[in-house]
């Protein structure tokens, strides 16, 4: 199996809000498999770089988009790209 690999930057101590992606501590890595098209990925305010789910389809990421829905997050594709929840109802 084949992966790809989408990091997101350390931010600077001190910046921005507990809603960012990005940690101040350490890059995160999100680990994309082959037939893994989306992750949806928990702020780095809940701890380690591992909080993120994979999802195969726009279905997949949908439920669980819905299943977070307490929780600060963001969807992004494979290619780190940052993807609207209404692009993925009406697409």
């Amino acid at each position: 199996m084949t992966t790809k690999t989408v990091t997101i930057e350390q931010k600077m101590s001190g910046t921005g809000t507990i809603h960012d992606l990005a940690s101040e501590h350490f890059d995160r890595e999100i680990e994309f498999g082959d037939d893994d098209q989306y992750a949806i990925v928990l702020a780095a305010y809940y701890g380690n770089g591992d909080m993120y789910y994979l999802a195969k389809s726009r279905e997949e990421a949908i439920s669980i988009h819905e299943a977070q829905e307490g929780f600060s997050h963001a969807i992004i594709d494979r290619d780190g790209d940052p993807i609207s929840i209404d692009w993925l109802y009406y697409a």
